[in-house]
């Protein structure tokens, strides 16, 4: 990158300096080599150089291209509009990422949930540069300031983790712990696991009523996602797989190890970034959530004894509040399921409308290292989108006939 002591030194000598007289193409690539931290600066130096950048949209895509993807076309979140605004908002970013102070990460918090949500839809997470630019930047100083703000670290983390004053920021923190993918939960002797208060979260029945339809959802109906709730399953059953790891010779590779790769649009190997919905054609072809095939489902369940005890064994807290954390180990199970599309149909009109509701069967069974015959059964269910884009799974679980179990997810 150029001096910028050189370009102060145009503002003073610019009838004598040879880099006003280059022609534009010239001047074009000598500026591609700016940093675009800098490009401020330069316009300060004079009245030509100002001039010269004024909406020179070519030169800030290139820029722009040099250091981060191309900004997918249909992205639900944007980067901005013009090449000029992207370049000034991830530069802004960078900023407030590279900044020691904390006040500075949040003084405008939305805003850096919401470029981190943009740059994070990526055409290729192999080769991304904007996800090489948050594996480098997510160092521990930005996740104890910016993933650690929700409800569930108001007991739990250390010091450094303040949660958030508004429900609004709690869900946003929530939601890019999640996009993160990786649990945090420290062990250490100044900080409390976040594990026991997520397990009490997720294995409190006053969260589940028709208003959260019986899923992560919100209290409200409205059918928004419980960003805190998520995150709190995704702490428990990091929790358990990684003890059932130690535990045994069972591996789960960079499952849980794999900064916010999890997060990309479209980055499952099953899904289909483009769909025809030509009913001609057969329903695997229409399906853009890639549902038939084989899937795993890893369960982690309280002791029924334990779970009763936990929700009527003594009375609620008065103020709504959380109950007490919870301790006690969990099973865990692994169930492979086998589904099949049964059928595409248009989305309803509390769906998202971009994608359709595909509907599917299958079958459940309990992976041969554990035993619990009650864990086989048929399978029935829907995949759709949320209002707010998130795909939304409904499965019913059929015992001898009956419909016993309904499990709700979301794959994000």
């Amino acid at each position: 990158m150029l001096n910028l002591r050189f370009f102060t030194y145009v503002s003073t000598m610019a009838s004598q300096c040879a880099l006003l007289d280059l022609p534009h193409e010239l001047l074009h690539q000598v500026l591609l080599n700016v940093d675009p931290a800098d490009l401020a600066r330069v316009r300060l130096t004079c009245a030509f150089l100002d001039q010269y950048l004024k909406k020179n949209e070519l030169l800030f895509k290139e820029l722009y291209l040099q250091f981060w993807d191309e900004p997918l076309e249909k992205a639900p979140t944007s980067i901005g509009p013009t090449w000029e605004t992207r370049l000034q908002n991830v530069v802004w970013l960078q900023k407030v990422l590279a900044s020691e102070h904390v006040h500075t990460k949040l003084n405008d918090y939305q805003r850096v949930v919401q470029l981190i949500s943009a740059l994070l839809q990526v055409k290729d997470p192999a080769t991304s540069k904007n996800l090489d630019f948050f594996d480098e930047a997510f160092g521990k100083l930005n996740l104890d300031t910016l993933l650690c703000r929700s409800s569930l670290f108001q007991e739990a983390g250390d010091k450094a983790h303040l949660t958030a004053d508004t429900e609004f920021e709690r869900q946003l923190s929530a939601k890019l712990h999640c996009y993160y993918g990786i649990p945090i939960d420290p062990r250490g002797r100044k900080s409390k696991p976040t594990h026991p208060w997520a397990r009490s979260r997720v294995y409190d029945l006053r969260n589940y009523d028709t208003n959260t339809m019986w899923g992560p959802f919100r209290d409200d109906g409205s059918g928004r996602v419980d960003w805190e709730m998520v995150e709190a399953i995704m702490v428990v059953l990091g929790f358990n797989m990684e003890v059932l790891a130690e535990e045994s010779d069972v591996s789960f590779g960079s499952l849980w190890a794999v900064k916010f790769r999890g997060a990309v649009p479209y980055s499952a190997p099953h899904l289909k970034c483009s769909l025809v919905n030509d009913p001609e054609l057969p329903l695997e072809a229409r399906d853009p959530y890639g549902v038939t095939g084989t899937w795993l489902r890893v369960v982690c369940f309280l002791d029924y004894h334990d779970f009763y005890a936990f929700n009527f064994g003594s009375l609620a807290p008065a103020d709504g509040g959380p109950r007490p954390p919870i301790d006690i180990r969990e099973a865990i199970r692994f169930i492979k399921l086998g589904i099949t599309v049964t059928k595409v149909e248009p989305p309803g009109p509390e769906d998202g409308q971009a994608l359709p509701v595909v509907h599917f069967k299958g079958a459940s069974r309990l992976m041969p290292a554990f035993s619990d015959p009650n864990a086989n059964s048929e399978l029935t269910g829907t995949v759709r989108l949320t209002r707010e884009g998130e795909i939304r799974w409904t499965s019913f679980s059929i015992f001898q006939g009956y419909v016993c179990v309904v499990g709700r997810s979301l794959e994000y």
